[in-house]
């Protein structure tokens, strides 16, 4: 549960973070002219992915009323934020690390669409079930000279007649 509320809480601060730790890793680590304006290109796309990304998780109001997000999201932003450190490393790995981010990141938008699609497709089913009317109430679905057999109907009633004279 705690680990849940933590990745709730860097959601945000980390598509600001992990682009910068890119541009950092690429700086301190030696990437030459030319990888260090790819690796800028890279870091903007980077940060609108997570950004969009952090955006569809929040939206959900599950994620926003328990301020914890699901084990999905947890699995998914771990690889990307491991991924994205790797690569800012520049170590050996980088090749593998960046097609793994790449992957990630678009796993990662499609499994955020896809819970909140569910979220949303739950709670409007909820909403309309509270608007069905069982049938098992006194009163619903019976015709005028039906009487249903939880009303009794040995008291006293009123008739009111109306008429269609337009005299």
């Amino acid at each position: 549960m705690m680990i849940r509320r933590a990745f709730y809480s860097v959601l945000f601060p980390a598509a600001v973070l992990l682009p910068a730790w890119l541009l950092v890793g690429s700086a301190v680590f030696g990437g030459g002219a030319w990888e260090t304006l790819g690796v800028l290109l890279a870091s903007i796309v980077l940060f609108v992915a997570l950004a969009a990304i952090a955006g569809i998780v929040y939206a959900r109001p599950g994620v926003r009323a328990s301020k914890r997000v699901s084990w999905i999201d947890v699995a998914v932003l771990t690889v990307i934020a491991a991924s994205a450190i790797t690569l800012g490393l520049n170590t050996a790995a980088s090749t593998a690390a960046s097609v793994v981010l790449i992957v990630a990141v678009i796993a990662g938008f499609w499994a955020a669409v896809w819970q909140f699609f569910v979220e949303a497709r739950k709670r409007v089913q909820d909403a309309f079930a509270s608007f069905e009317v069982p049938q098992t109430t006194p009163g619903a679905g019976f015709r005028p000279n039906q009487v249903p057999a939880g009303i009794r109907n040995d008291g006293e009633y009123i008739v009111i007649e109306t008429s269609r004279d337009t005299h």
